[in-house]
């Protein structure tokens, strides 16, 4: 599912207000998830070692699939889905309100589910969240300070 909610965001943004620099975008939207799931792993859970809901409460009843990692803090499916969705919305808001409203809603869906299934206390999906919203903002301005260095080596040729 999140392959495919990327590739339509992607298709109904991107290809559609980007002409020469798609390939930038794509490689931004990459980025966020690299850093936001690598990040959320390295710098949180495996330095904090929260166990996740189903691992340290006895009546968490899980659904179809099991409890997942050992620990919890902070959740990378809402720092990964808040960095996609929040790159999406900072690059795309001027010109399109209604994809990245979707994605919005996607995050907070998804954020959602977390918690629903046992696999998340709260606070892991907000603190995900907020650092995916850094990721966002990180990756965003590196892109259009990139953006800013291309456009001039191209004025100077």
């Amino acid at each position: 599912s999140w392959a495919i909610i990327i590739v339509v965001a992607f298709c109904l943004t991107t290809v559609r207000f980007e002409t020469k620099r798609w390939w930038l975008v794509l490689l931004a939207i990459g980025l966020c998830f690299l850093l936001a799931d690598q990040g959320s792993v390295q710098l949180f859970k495996n330095t904090v070692c929260r166990l996740r809901p189903c691992h340290a409460l006895p009546d968490v009843h899980m659904f179809r699939e099991g409890c997942g990692g050992q620990y919890g803090f902070i959740s990378s499916h809402a720092a990964n889905a808040f960095a996609i969705a929040v790159f999406i919305l900072l690059r795309y808001w001027k010109r399109d309100r209604i994809v990245p409203l979707c994605m919005i809603t996607w995050a907070v869906l998804t954020c959602y589910s977390r918690a629903y299934l046992g696999k998340h206390y709260p606070g892991d999906l907000l603190c995900g969240a907020l650092f995916g919203v850094l990721v966002a903002f990180v990756v965003h301005y590196v892109t259009l300070w990139t953006e800013k260095k291309l456009a001039k080596n191209e004025t100077k040729k």
